[in-house]
Order: C-alpha cells, then sequence, then structure tokens
C-alpha cells in the first residue's frame, strides 16, 4: 500500500486508491542516445574478459579439472581393459592448450578465440565418452 491509498482526514481516500506513477516522457528521435549495437559476438567476448578478469584464479581451476578428466579417461583403461577410453584424452588436451594460451593474451578477440576452443574441445571430448559408452553397451 502507498501513502495516497489510506483513507483522508474525512474518512475519504485522498487519491482515489493506489494510483500507477505517469508514463515517461517520449525521446524525440533526434535526441536517442546513439550506442553501437552488440552482436553477439561482442556480448561474448565482454562476458568471458569480465569473467576472467573478476576471478584469475578460474584458469588454474579449469586446467586442474581437464586434468582430472584425463586421468580418469587413463584409469578407465586399465579397469576396463580397453583403449577405448582414451578416444576423447586428445581433445582434452587441445583444450588444456586452449586455456594455456588464453592466459597470456591481451585482447577480448583472442581471449574469446581460445576459451571457445577450450570450451568446444572440451564438449565433444564429452560428447565422444557419451558415444563410446553407448557404442561398449
Amino acid at each position: 500500500m502507498t501513502a495516497d491509498s489510506f483513507p483522508g482526514p474525512g474518512g475519504t481516500a485522498s487519491g482515489g486508491g493506489v494510483q500507477a506513477p505517469p508514463p515517461p516522457a517520449p525521446v524525440p528521435a533526434g535526441d536517442a542516445p546513439a550506442g553501437t549495437v552488440l552482436g553477439f559476438r561482442e556480448l561474448s567476448e565482454r562476458v568471458i574478459a569480465s569473467v576472467f578478469d573478476r576471478y584469475p584464479w578460474l584458469n588454474r581451476v579449469l586446467m586442474g579439472m581437464l586434468a582430472v578428466f584425463t586421468g580418469t579417461c587413463v584409469v578407465a583403461v586399465v579397469a576396463r581393459l580397453s583403449p577405448l577410453p582414451l578416444i576423447p584424452v586428445p581433445l582434452f588436451v587441445v583444450g588444456g592448450y586452449g586455456l594455456w594460451r588464453a592466459r597470456g593474451v591481451t585482447t577480448r578477440r583472442q581471449l574469446f578465440s581460445w576459451v571457445l576452443l577450450f570450451a568446444l574441445a572440451t564438449l565433444v571430448g564429452f560428447w565422444l565418452i557419451s558415444v563410446v559408452g553407448r557404442w561398449v553397451e
């Protein structure tokens, strides 16, 4: 409830109940702010750059996770007595290379490219794990 919805001194509503705020005045077309329209790539570059700037330890954590995934594939070779779990390991290595190169870049476009390589290689590696898992069943 807002202040104008309480009854006035005579017991009647002073403002006629809850009032909606007036609509904003339209901005003439000539005075509209002229900003650049961002595409999907520029927006992605900004997001990735801000995340990597805000969390500098993220690169090491992702590299450690890739090492754990690769180690799990190597252990699966011993457990299953089959070389099939090694199929995604080269993709994990490519993803690690992308993260390693993303560490020292200076522009957002380069950072986006190397992080995209990491993400795609890792996702395709996981996809291959699922394909091999279904194939071996």
